[in-house]
C-alpha cells in the first residue's frame, strides 16, 4: 500500500491562488482586447478588479499561514 505524503498547510490556499490567478489573467486579456477593439470594457475591468483584490487577500492569507507554521515549528538549529 502506498503511503500518502503529508499535505502542506497552504495547499487549499495555493489551489485558490492558482484558480483565481488563472481567471485574473484571462480577464486581463479580455479587458485589453476590449479596450483595443473599442468595445465596452467597464464590466470586464470591474470583474478584473475584484479578482485582483481576491488574489491579494489569498496571498496575504498564505503568508499568514506560513508565518504561523514557522513560529510553531521546532527550531532545528538548536542542539
Amino acid at each position: 500500500m502506498a503511503l500518502k505524503a503529508p499535505t502542506r498547510p497552504t495547499y487549499p490556499v495555493d489551489l485558490a491562488i492558482g484558480f483565481v490567478g488563472f481567471f485574473a489573467i484571462m480577464f486581463f486579456i479580455i479587458t485589453v482586447v476590449s479596450e483595443i477593439t473599442d468595445q465596452p470594457a467597464l464590466t470586464w475591468a470591474l470583474v478584473l478588479l475584484v479578482l485582483v483584490i481576491v488574489l491579494a487577500v489569498l496571498v496575504r492569507r498564505r503568508s499568514r499561514i506560513l508565518r504561523r507554521v514557522k513560529e510553531t515549528a521546532p527550531d532545528r538549529d538548536r542542539v
